[in-house]
């Protein structure tokens, strides 16, 4: 896996941990003919998936974990999107500048919705420069910042000295053991 897939495939993986299944079964919902049964073959739909759009959420979820398409689903969801801003950008679709983006953002967030369009921006954010700019200077899509495990594990000083105590008489019985054995040869 190329360093910049593994990077993407992380991004996608955090924008699906900070779903909600509503938002997952809505996008998956939104997906029409081929690109929708692709979709289910992709993440393991079963066939009636579809018809219950209370539990198709969890359904996505678990078919890209289980199956580990993170990327390749965060694509597909992001396609109806992706296609209508590329018709909207026109011939700078090719590699828009960060003011082209800005200006067709607030409709391609009304017709499809923040996350249609955040999982479009992780997919051009490695290689299209109005991209990457994007996701440096507007928090609605910036790469995600692991937090730093701030727990500290107390150890109780008196239980942590019997501990000792009975690892030292337990290896002294060991050895007890051991040399009585060696003496009986």
């Amino acid at each position: 896996m190329t360093n910049d897939r593994f990077l993407l495939d992380r991004r996608y993986s955090s924008a699906f941990e900070a779903m909600d299944d509503a938002s997952l079964a809505g996008l998956a919902g939104a997906l029409e003919g081929d690109l929708r049964d692709g979709f289910a073959r992709l993440v393991g739909l079963p066939a009636a998936a579809f018809d219950d759009a209370a539990t198709l959420g969890a359904l996505v979820r678990t078919g890209i974990a289980d199956r580990r398409v993170a990327h390749d689903a965060g694509i597909v969801l992001a396609e109806p999107c992706t296609q209508w801003a590329i018709e909207k950008l026109g011939e700078a679709s090719e590699n828009p500048t960060l003011e082209q983006i800005r200006e067709i953002l607030a409709e391609a967030i009304d017709s499809y919705g923040l996350e249609a369009v955040r999982l479009m921006v992780i997919q051009y954010s490695r290689s299209l420069k109005g991209f990457r700019q994007l996701v440096a200077t507007d928090e609605r899509f910036a790469a995600p910042v692991a937090t730093a495990m701030t727990t500290v594990l107390e150890k109780d000083e008196a239980e942590q000295a019997a501990k000792r105590e009975a690892r030292k008489a337990r290896k002294a019985a060991e050895r007890e053991k051991k040399a009585k054995q060696q003496a009986r040869r």
